[in-house]
């Protein structure tokens, strides 16, 4: 082979693992993207189940118009599970009048969700890529 034939060579082996390494890192960005939407699919679900309890008016099954209740042990309260596949979820400030969701990657532990309640609705949500929520 001549010169110019290694030379060309060797350049189209680097172009090759310089695309490689930036589709790896474009790919590792999807994968963190769709584990902050499940993890976000989940506290909104949480989220639900929180106002459909306190719109329950029953002593025994019910918030009675006020989320304190979820304060203390609230996924328990509402019957769901704190752990699934996608990460940890825990209610982690309850209350008359507002919830905050917060859920945390098992996969990427600086991947974590923050689902707000004020009243009725879903004020608004969070998500983090740095590690900044905790439960």
């Amino acid at each position: 082979m001549g010169q110019q034939q290694l030379l060309l060579l060797i350049i189209g082996v680097i172009i090759v693992g310089i695309a490689t390494i930036a589709g790896l890192e474009i790919v590792q960005r999807h994968v963190r993207q769709d584990e902050a939407d499940g993890l976000l699919d989940r506290g909104l679900s949480i989220a639900t189940h929180a106002v459909a309890w306190k719109t329950t008016n029953d002593p025994f099954n019910g918030g009675n118009q006020s989320y304190e209740g979820l304060g203390t042990n609230g996924l328990n309260v509402l019957a769901l599970d704190s752990t699934t596949i996608r990460g940890r979820f825990g209610i982690t400030d309850a209350t008359v009048n507002t919830v905050e969701i917060t859920g945390i990657s098992d996969r990427y532990p600086e991947v974590g969700i923050r689902v707000y309640l004020s009243g009725y609705a879903i004020d608004s949500s969070a998500v983090r890529f740095d590690g900044s929520l905790s439960l």
